[in-house]
């Protein structure tokens, strides 16, 4: 009697079954049973009247009441299992998300595909019900939701169940396909644009895994349609469904970083976790699947991904998204590079605008591991992106790195991410260094600016830059994009390496200075800011115009960066790092120099017979004006105070540069925030706009020289001035000893660089070369300062009531002694009209007196015997063979032997002792050692006959040497006894 009303009845008994009450649970199980016979009689009938029994409990599953929507969720569980889309009600795939809301009435006609809809929104809400009982048999509803949805998806799984021998029908097996497709559209759209947005964890995991699940077992033609859809949901999902206990502790180990613990932060170390725990997850592997079809997909498929990743990586609001898209750019670029040719203006350009994206995102990432990431993608991104978007990229790269250097904007993520931008364009798009536009970028900004950026002082990013250099310059270098003279890359480059540098001494940054200055020092010692290499087969031979220009090049180059940096010298104000200025002024001077003294130097090749004529060369040798820096410019005769009262006039000038560091600041407060977006709002504040992009006038014109506006450098100008600079006054309080200290040792110790620069190395061919006239006035103008400085009374004055002068630091001492040392002339003492401080005589006292044991400084001693030693071997004949220099002499070695802690003293005595050896004619075949003195063969009598006398005890002072405990000093010892052996 029942049967005709069955279709109605079974709805409310299998929502009855499921009952949260126990007794009426087993009561209507009892009913059940008896009226549909239980077992397969039971399944029959359910299958008989299941899509009015399906469209019912739907219903009753979002009923008012709770206990109606546990039995509903529990019977649905139940009825759903092993069903196939055709019992469902077969049909097309549904892509209105209207359709999952059938009208009263209408449930008969609804088909498999809005059944599916709904049963994914029932399960999604019963998850997130209020009622514990309800969400419990949510959870039951939604296994069995998902185990259906996946079974529909897949056709092998549909082809199981029927009879093995109609597994082979061709017809039934393209029904099941067609069946799968729909069922898998139905899902991933409704999954993709709704299930990972919903707010219960519970009910998001739910649509998650059964989003991983289809797409695992889905068919590639089925995935393409809602694939950059689904990127973009699985990219964003990666930091979506992630714990919020991670970035907490993240957030926390990032303030305890800043109190400075040495070692790798907490920070990275829990990102590299999260990352690893993301990579390793079934969204990664499923975002691998659907990144792996790409490459199936037409152009124009492939081209609509690219939005859709630079949304989720300016949209992400966690690293591990940014991270994901960085890792989905790289595997892009390399299995589908046609997608990133998208052609249009650069503002509008996906694959540019993802360029710009992933610049400014590794800029402000905290993490380096999702950094490094982003840099990768980057330079993958780089070699497909347009080569004028590259080129403005490099060139904002450029300048923010610039403006992120030393003092109140110092920012190191900045310097770190344009050189890690620039480093990945490099290694992984180094194509793009061969074309560097009509304004020649790579050439011009950045490859000099990777020069500098090689001295940063952050260890990683002089690494970066390193990279850079070598290999831009190499591509640039072969490819022809650098065009210049030799084959040094930094030759030529000269031009804009100079400028370069000029750009960094004229910056507020000292570190910048200190940076640019190291450079100029590098290209000094690579023999590139020096004169060129000379070819001495054909001498005849007139110069080729392109050896006259090379030479030109060098030269004006030389002369603007000396004429900058002795401006800069000679200005009062003191930074920290200006000793090094001085340093690469002095080491640049010294290349050109010794042009001056050379004499067999062909001038030919500077356009003249004289160096003199010559409008470019950067330093002249041969003037005598002690009151000119320039050429007859009167430098220190018109300057209003003297180079010693400088730093008086100003005693606030100096401030340590610690206090301009900003990166105290930025600690603290700006560590505990909480991970979120990345604003980029201020990205067009870094790239600007398309009007702002590289223009003609943005780069200034590069014909290959560098126009100077200064006249030729003086080396009697700059011996004044580097020698006023290390005698500077210590009076005024404002002053700080750690910088000034520094400088003024390093401004004496150039001065002897110089100094020993103009004499040449002594050869076969200028042994008894004498000294030139300009030798001895450097002597007459440097040596009595430098004497007062060393001495506590003058040569001339032997009142012991004469004012005291102010005490030198023993640095200081010491390298006014190196300087006396350097300024000696070949022959000193043999002029009649000589001034008091050619008397060798005197000069030895006083080197005895600062050899002594009552000077506590060993610098000072070792010092004062090395002059002695320079005095021995230049003093002139007739003067050293005074009775009284040789036994002061011999004294200034006793005393340095009986220093027994430091050995570079002793080593000084015993250099002392081999000259005076050497000075009588007798040297050791084995040293290689030549006459200093370079005397004739009746001077050099007339030595030995005067030192001869005093052989025991020279004898005695070098073989008490042969058993000291330091090899150098014992070598020096053996040469000297081996010299003395030749004596009568």
């Amino acid at each position: 009697a029942l049967r005709p009303h069955l279709g109605k009845l079974i709805p409310r008994l299998l929502r009855a079954c499921n009952d949260p009450r126990k007794e009426t649970r087993e009561q209507m199980t009892v009913l059940w049973v008896e009226l549909t016979g239980g077992g397969a009689e039971s399944r029959s009938a359910i299958t008989e009247h299941l899509l009015t029994t399906l469209d019912a409990l739907i219903n009753d599953a979002t009923n008012k009441l709770w206990r109606a929507r546990v039995g509903a969720c529990g019977a649905l569980a139940d009825v759903i299992v092993g069903r196939s889309w055709t019992e469902l009600g077969g049909g097309g795939a549904a892509m209105d998300d209207e359709d999952a809301i059938a009208p009263d009435g209408s449930g008969s006609t609804a088909k498999a595909a809005v059944r599916l809809l709904r049963l994914l929104r029932v399960t999604t809400r019963s998850l997130d019900d209020v009622r514990l009982t309800v969400r419990e048999s949510g959870e039951a509803l939604g296994r069995s939701v998902r185990a259906l949805t996946i079974r529909l998806c897949d056709p092998s799984s549909n082809m199981s169940t029927d009879d093995i021998f109609q597994s082979g029908d061709s017809s039934r097996a393209a029904q099941y396909d067609v069946d799968a497709r729909a069922a898998a559209a139905t899902a991933l759209r409704w999954l993709v644009k709704h299930g990972l947005n919903q707010p219960s964890a519970e009910a998001t995991g739910f649509c998650l895994s059964t989003l991983l699940g289809v797409i695992d077992v889905a068919k590639h033609s089925t995935l393409q349609p809602v694939l950059p859809d689904l990127i973009y949901s699985l990219l964003m999902a990666m930091s979506g469904l992630e714990p919020a206990a991670l970035n907490y502790l993240q957030t926390r180990a990032a303030g305890r970083d800043s109190d400075g613990a040495p070692g790798a932060s907490g920070y990275d170390r829990l990102e590299r976790l999260r990352l690893q725990m993301a990579q390793s997850g079934p969204i990664a592997g499923a975002l691998t699947k659907c990144l792996g079809l790409i490459r199936f997909l037409d152009a124009d498929a492939q081209k609509r991904i690219i939005p859709h990743l630079d949304a989720a990586l300016r949209q992400g609001a966690g690293f591990a998204t940014r991270a994901a898209v960085a890792d989905a750019v790289t595997s892009l670029c390399s299995s589908s590079p046609s997608a990133f040719k998208i052609a249009g203006h650069s503002s509008t350009n996906p694959t540019v605008r993802l360029l710009r994206a992933l610049y400014f995102a590794s800029e402000r990432e905290k993490g380096a591991g999702a950094r490094d990431k982003m840099a990768h993608a980057l330079g993958s991104l780089a070699e497909l992106a347009p080569g004028h978007s590259v080129r403005v990229l490099a060139l904002r790269a450029c300048e923010r790195y610039s403006a992120s250097v030393g003092g109140t904007n110092n920012d190191p993520a900045a310097r770190r991410a344009a050189a890690a931008a620039l480093r990945s364009i490099a290694v992984r798009a180094s194509t793009q260094f061969s074309d560097g536009g009509s304004n020649d970028v790579w050439c011009r900004r950045v490859l000099p600016l990777a020069f500098l950026g090689r001295k940063d002082d952050d260890k990683k990013v002089a690494s970066l830059w390193e990279e850079v250099w070598d290999e831009g310059g190499t591509v640039a270098n072969t490819g022809g994009a650098a065009e210049g003279f030799g084959v040094l890359l930094e030759e030529k480059l000269l031009s804009s390496l100079v400028r370069t540098c000029m750009d960094a001494l004229d910056d507020v940054s000292w570190s910048r200075r200190v940076t640019a200055c190291e450079a100029l020092i590098e290209l000094a010692d690579m023999n590139v800011l020096s004169p060129a290499p000379r070819s001495t087969k054909d001498e005849t031979k007139p110069v080729s115009t392109r050896s006259l220009h090379r030479e030109r090049r060098r030269a004006q180059a030389s002369a603007e960066v000396l004429a900058i940096c002795t401006r800069m010298i000679a200005k009062s104000r003191l930074w920290a790092g200006k000793n090094v200025l001085v340093k690469a002024t002095a080491k640049i001077a010294s290349k050109w120099a010794i042009l001056g003294v050379i004499e067999d130097t062909d001038m030919k090749i500077f356009g003249s017979e004289e160096a003199g004529n010559c409008e470019w060369m950067p330093i002249r040798t041969e003037i005598e004006d002690w009151n000119s820096l320039f050429v007859d410019d009167k430098w220190f005769k018109d300057s209003s105070s003297s180079s010693s009262s400088m730093l008086e006039e100003d005693k606030s000038i100096i401030v340590e540069a610690k206090s301009f560091d900003a990166s105290d600041v930025k600690n603290g407060s700006g560590n505990e925030e909480e991970e979120s977006d990345l604003d980029f709002k201020d990205e067009d504040k870094i790239f600007g706009s398309e009007k702002l992009m590289i223009s003609s006038s943005d780069l200034p014109d590069d014909d290959g020289d560098i126009p100077t506006s200064y006249g030729a450098l003086t080396v009697s100008g700059l011996c004044r001035l580097l020698l006023e600079q290390g005698l500077l006054s210590t009076k005024a309080a404002a002053i700080d000893n750690e910088i000034l200290l520094p400088y003024r040792a390093e401004a004496l110790q150039a001065l002897s660089d110089l100094l020993n620069s103009l004499r040449p190395a002594p050869s076969s061919s200028n042994k008894a070369q004498l000294a030139s006239t300009h030798d001895i006035y450097l002597y007459s103008m440097i040596a009595p300062t430098l004497i007062s400085e060393v001495c506590i009374k003058t040569l001339s004055d032997s009142n012991d009531a004469a004012p005291k002068k102010e005490t030198q630091p023993p640095l200081i001492t010491a390298r006014c002694l190196g300087c006396l040392s350097a300024v000696m002339w070949q022959g000193i003492g043999d002029r009649e009209d000589g001034n008091e401080a050619e008397n060798v005589a005197a000069l030895s006292k006083i080197f005895l007196e600062l050899c002594g044991g009552k000077q506590p400084a060993w610098t000072v001693r070792e010092a004062a015997a090395l002059a002695a030693c320079s005095l021995a071997e230049r003093a002139a004949p007739s003067r050293i063979c005074k009775h009284v220099t040789i036994t002061t002499l011999l004294e200034c070695t006793i005393q340095t032997q009986k220093d027994r802690k430091f050995w570079r003293v002793r080593m000084a005595g015993l250099k002392l002792l081999h000259a005076l050896v050497d000075r009588a004619g007798s040297f050791s075949d084995a040293s290689g050692s030549v006459v200093a003195g370079g005397s004739d063969a009746a001077d050099r009598q007339l030595i030995l006959e005067a030192v001869l006398p005093e052989k025991e005890r020279i004898q005695k002072i070098a073989r008490s040497s042969l058993t000291d405990n330091e090899a150098k000093v014992t070598a020096v010892a053996t040469e000297i006894c081996g010299a003395l052996s030749w004596w009568p």
